[in-house]
């Protein structure tokens, strides 16, 4: 599995480096202003635990001091993205309309799902964000995510699903840029040398569902289930 995921995470660096080479990166304009942002969704998520945590707050913390002004995960904002039921839109009513069938078929499957393990190990980036790699430990993680869209088209309710990409990786948003860099060649500096520093693992044993907005602000989540894993 980490030899299928890892082409996938430098593929991302390439691509970011091609941006920040020319001085560009992605903006969420949103990030900003935060009271103008309408996107919601509800997420499949699992919570790292407090070593990773630990670990991946003090590279944060690096990364606060190269370029201040960006928009940092919180310690309590930290998850690793299970599957989106629907990706988070401005045009989140008729998802939350049907918001029972969606817990239906996510209680269908998590009640049977087994742990699994992550190994969380370097950094990657994309034009508009920093990621820690996370890497599963064998293919319980993408299994668990193929009988979730399965339960969900059986319900008509696959529309959401993928809309961006379809989730393979265990990775971890740890910064996005909400403003033009300043220090983007030293923030470039210590990316690289965090490629392949080792923040932990995690073996999951409980899954959320939760509403969430874009970047999962605590203040904005709400719980609405937990399953414990077998």
């Amino acid at each position: 599995m980490a030899l299928e995921i890892a082409p996938i995470y430098d593929a991302l660096w390439r691509q970011a480096m091609a941006h920040y080479a020319e001085g560009r990166v992605e903006i969420d304009p949103y990030l900003a202003e935060p009271q103008n942002d309408r996107r919601l969704g509800v997420t499949v998520i699992a919570r790292p635990s407090p070593e990773v945590i630990e670990r991946l707050m003090t590279f944060i913390r690096r990364m606060v001091e190269v370029e201040p002004e960006q928009y940092f995960y919180r310690a309590t904002d930290l998850h690793v993205t299970i599957l989106s039921l629907f990706t988070a839109t401005e045009r989140w009513e008729p998802h939350f309309a049907r918001l029972s069938d969606y817990l239906d078929a996510c209680a269908e499957v998590l009640s049977q799902a087994e742990r699994f393990t992550v190994e969380f190990r370097g950094v990657t980036a994309a034009p508009g964000a920093i990621l820690c790699q996370g890497f599963p430990c064998n293919e319980a993680l993408n299994a668990l995510r193929d009988r979730l869209r399965e339960a969900l088209h059986r319900r008509n309710l696959g529309q959401g699903l993928d809309v961006r990409y379809r989730l393979v990786t265990a990775h971890m948003t740890l910064m996005r840029f909400q403003r033009p860099p300043s220090a983007l060649p030293l923030l470039i500096d210590l990316l690289q040398a965090h490629r392949d520093v080792h923040f932990g693992q995690t073996t999951f044993a409980s899954l959320q569902v939760v509403k969430n907005d874009w970047c999962m602000r605590t203040e904005k989540v709400e719980a609405l289930a937990e399953h414990r894993l077998l």
